[in-house]
């Protein structure tokens, strides 16, 4: 998919602007992240190099996505997509990350060159698509398990159900699919190993954003103003995420919202301990718990990783230093390459 996207962008992007592109590599694993491609755009007079990044699709979180990894290359960055809409073009171009896509849509910021183009039609392209469990709503679960705890990989289906919050015949469909990607290998008597796991969860960032999250919503509140000195949430009923769970990690980021994953049945409860009112405009979202937490355990705020993953989708500058300090100081080692 990820090719077909890159090639058909290529074609539009030299039909619309007379400019050469050629692919000088896929996938360069050269520096801590992983590169899809690095392309060159030129003519007579000059070349530019860009690291490409390749989505289907484009949301608030790839956005942020590429925020955090801006300056982390010698080249500039280039996102290539299958279509960017007038809409989701101008944010691009506000954030200065330059795109093309497979309709002629273009924003490249790169002296000598300044290109903006938007409102092309969207082509039906043919790709095929991830076919499968494993980013369906289940298996975005089952990833977030597997990434929190890569024994869990080794365990019982039953206790990946369990630990997952799905449903036990989905298991063995969500490991299939993830073999087929690439993302788990079968090492036989030392059982099954996660792979390429920084590339999976980046995608499980950005496709839980879309695809998961927004199921999971239970409503927005008005609350205390100073809700992190005056809410009362017990470690039974749910976990602090988004800006109230990075200010604790990382003591830079004030809270001016929260977000709040709770077990669905400790909602009315949280609701009239803390005298919520549903408001639209509230400052405080409620999402539904799908992990297993242990009610023994103190542990007032989420995994890191969905820290992270919620702080992408708010694409301002203090958010995404906050996110790309929480990265460096608790995920990045994680994904370390022995």
């Amino acid at each position: 998919m990820e090719n077909k996207i890159l090639k058909q962008s290529i074609v539009s992007f030299k039909k619309n602007f007379g400019f050469q592109i050629e692919i000088e590599e896929f996938q360069n694993d050269n520096y801590d992240f992983r590169t899809d491609a690095v392309l060159k755009i030129k003519n007579q007079l000059m070349e530019l190099k860009f690291f490409a990044e390749i989505k289907s699709t484009v949301n608030s979180s790839v956005i942020g996505f590429m925020l955090h990894h801006k300056n982390d290359f010698p080249h500039t960055q280039l996102l290539v997509s299958n279509y960017i809409n007038p809409v989701m073009a101008e944010r691009l171009k506000d954030n200065d990350i330059n795109f093309i896509d497979t309709a002629g849509n273009a924003y490249i910021n790169a002296y000598p060159v300044f290109i903006f183009v938007k409102g092309n039609k969207e082509k039906k392209l043919q790709v095929a698509s991830f076919k499968g469990k494993a980013f369906t709503q289940s298996g975005l679960k089952m990833i977030y398990a597997l990434l929190c705890d890569k024994k869990l990989l080794n365990r019982s289906y039953r206790d990946i159900a369990r630990e997952s919050g799905i449903a036990l015949g989905t298991v063995g469909q969500v490991i299939d699919n993830l073999k087929k990607q690439g993302f788990v290998i079968d090492m036989g008597s030392q059982g099954k190993k996660l792979t390429n796991d920084k590339a999976l969860f980046d995608r499980w960032c950005m496709d839980y954003s879309e695809k998961l999250k927004p199921k999971l919503f239970l409503g927005t509140f008005a609350g205390p103003d100073d809700f992190c000195k005056q809410f009362h949430l017990e470690t039974n009923q749910g976990q602090w995420g988004g800006e109230v769970a990075a200010f604790q990690l990382t003591n830079y980021l004030k809270p001016e919202n929260a977000l709040i994953y709770v077990k669905e049945e400790k909602l009315r409860d949280i609701v009239i301990q803390n005298r919520l009112k549903r408001d639209e405009k509230g400052n405080i979202e409620i999402f539904k718990i799908f992990w297993s937490i242990d009610d023994k355990e103190e542990n007032p705020i989420v995994h890191p990783f969905m820290v992270y993953a919620d702080l992408l989708e708010t694409n301002n500058q203090r958010t995404i230093e906050t996110a790309k300090m929480i990265y460096d100081q608790n995920i990045a080692r994680h994904f370390r390459k022995s």
